[in-house]
């Protein structure tokens, strides 16, 4: 009986120590400061405050004792009249406060206690906590340590580094359960923080402007949208350097891709300086420290000069292999330049910028090496597939061009002279009643004169000793007009005799000769043709011993065609010249050409 008895005025004596019931009203002056220190110890900037989103069960794992077990239970008793958006209970498994304790007989053994939290969506899906009470310890110093674990067990105490409210004895300042107790303000924070509308009253007891309220609560977001749209604009920008031709993808010296090197990154560095301190300005600081900006050129400078280098050993390979070196040389190049860049920070003589230099790097500049690298690749690719495809366009063109050529040369050699037609069947026509064999020689001339036109009509460079051969046919009718008035001969070097020259060249030469040469004169007509090489030309010269050329003897001479020709095939490499003394002769310059070729 007396046991029962003792056991009921302990539980009272338990309820009344521990009892904070439904918060009573606040004192308006002291609201303010609750306020802080909440913002100061549960919401620190850029962070949900951490709180159960499921219904809360409190499970006890270890030397608990009878008197602990109420203790628990009645202080569960009363958080459930300041909590409203989730109840909580005691149970036997599967709980989401764990509070595990362990009894130790040594008293001067230091109370140790881990927390172990998992967070989903901002919200606490477990606390657990682990300590040791050694067993002489007063049922009230016992009860002081239970209330204080589940008490801080309901949300997660946060480091704020710019918190500067302080209230001693509260639970959620004090670190060691002895030293604290449950005062009112640790009721108005679990009240506020488990009440439905807890961002909302946050919001309108916030001390400070809309622009603080929206910085203090989104300040990592804002930045991260200010990076997102530092690399948009800087991808714009340089599509714009593009576009006024202040860039371009092709790089072919190492200066121009120094210079383009150093506006893209100088460019990203001012918007993500600006971003991360914007409300602070620090970036300004840069500007007045002249030896850190040189040291920062210098060190893109260096990268930027091994990048152009290694490169460039694989800038005639195709574009996947560009691409992968790319990969690899666009991550080494950012890498080495955050890990340098934060060597010179520290070596930098502004306060702000010191920081511990180390190898390894943070995830935010993992993310920014990723996306430097997929951003590149995709410009790169973009560019590389537009190079590809203009110049499959001036290829296309140029075949067009080619085919333009081909078909300006065929017309061309189908210019034959109408002329040396009609003069030849009429000679033929003259011959039939006289001469029938020297008829049949003439006819059987032209015949192969013409058949060499249509034979070879598909071919634009032929060799020189089919070239004489179809001259000395051509020389062969005219003698068989002019009979003993006309005389040839034809020199040529053994050694070109397989040479490529074009089709048809030969013959208006000698054409014109008997034109305009022997054509016109009493005496006996001489004609010579000489086919040589000189270094690496080959010359082709028309011997005649008829009256002098003018000064222009193209159009006189029907010599407009030949240099329509010459233009098509060689540009500027052929060269036509005359002279008149001392031996009458037009000579054609024109580039060695193999028949390989």
């Amino acid at each position: 009986m007396k046991l029962r008895l003792t056991l009921l005025l302990l539980h009272l004596f338990l309820y009344s120590t521990n009892s904070f019931c439904q918060l009573d009203s606040i004192d308006p002056s002291m609201e303010h400061t609750y306020w802080n220190f909440l913002r100061a110890k549960i919401l620190p900037p850029n962070a949900y405050a951490a709180r159960f989103e499921t219904d809360i069960k409190v499970q006890l794992v270890g030397d608990f004792t009878h008197l602990d077990s109420l203790s628990i239970n009645n202080n569960i008793k009363e958080i459930r009249q300041l909590i409203k958006t989730v109840n909580i209970e005691l149970t036997d498994s599967l709980g989401n406060i764990i509070l595990t304790l362990a009894n130790s007989n040594d008293n001067s053994k230091t109370l140790i206690h881990k927390t172990y939290d998992s967070q989903s969506n901002k919200s606490i899906v477990l606390q657990e906590y682990r300590f040791t009470l050694y067993s002489s310890m007063s049922q009230k110093n016992r009860n002081k340590n239970l209330r204080y674990y589940l008490f801080r067990a309901l949300t997660k105490v946060q480091q704020n580094p710019n918190g500067d409210t302080v209230l001693y004895s509260s639970i959620f300042q004090e670190k060691e359960p002895e030293n604290s107790d449950i005062i009112e303000v640790d009721k108005f924070i679990i009240q506020k923080l488990y009440s439905p509308d807890f961002y909302d009253q946050f919001k309108s007891n916030f001390h400070g402007s809309k622009y603080d309220y929206i910085y203090y609560r989104y300040e990592n977001n804002i930045k991260l949208i200010l990076k997102a749209l530092g690399l948009l604009i800087g991808f714009i920008v340089l599509l714009l350097l593009l576009k006024y031709k202040l860039t371009s993808i092709k790089n072919n010296n190492w200066s121009s891709y120094i210079k383009q090197g150093l506006l893209i990154i100088n460019f990203i560095f001012i918007f993500n300086l600006i971003s991360q301190n914007i409300s602070g300005y620090y970036w300004l600081a840069l500007v007045l420290n002249l030896k850190l900006l040189v040291s920062v050129e210098l060190l893109l400078i260096i990268l930027l000069s091994c990048l152009y280098y290694i490169e460039n050993l694989v800038s005639n390979e195709g574009i996947s292999i560009r691409l992968i070196v790319q990969i690899i040389t666009t991550t080494l190049f950012t890498y080495v330049l955050f890990i340098s860049l934060q060597y010179v920070l520290t070596q930098s003589s502004t306060n702000i910028f010191k920081t511990p230099w180390s190898w390894s790097i943070q995830l935010k500049q993992i993310i920014a090496i990723i996306s430097t690298v997929c951003i590149r690749l995709i410009f790169n690719f973009v560019n590389f597939k537009n190079i590809q495809e203009l110049r499959i366009r001036d290829l296309e063109l140029t075949q067009i061009k080619g085919l333009k050529t081909k078909a300006e040369l065929q017309a061309l050699h189908s210019r034959i002279n109408p002329h040396f037609l009609y003069n030849s069947l009429n000679s033929i026509a003259a011959l039939a009643h006289i001469n029938p064999a020297k008829t049949e020689h003439m006819a059987l001339a032209l015949s192969d004169f013409f058949r060499y036109a249509i034979n070879h009509k598909d071919q634009d460079m032929i060799e020189v000793e089919k070239e004489v051969d179809i001259a000395r046919t051509y020389l062969q009718i005219e003698k068989a007009r002019f009979e003993d008035d006309l005389e040839f001969t034809i020199e040529i070097d053994n050694s070109i005799q397989t040479t490529l020259i074009p089709r048809f060249l030969i013959q208006p030469l000698i054409e014109n000769a008997v034109k305009h040469g022997v054509s016109v004169i009493q005496e006996k007509g001489i004609i010579q043709l000489e086919i040589s090489k000189q270094e690496e030309n080959l010359l082709v010269r028309v011997f005649d011993n008829g009256p002098d050329f003018p000064n222009m003897p193209i159009s006189g001479y029907g010599l407009q065609s030949l240099y329509e020709k010459l233009e098509l095939l060689y540009g500027e490499s052929a060269k036509i010249s005359w002279e008149n003394q001392p031996d009458k002769n037009i000579c054609i310059r024109l580039p060695f050409t193999p028949k390989s070729v």
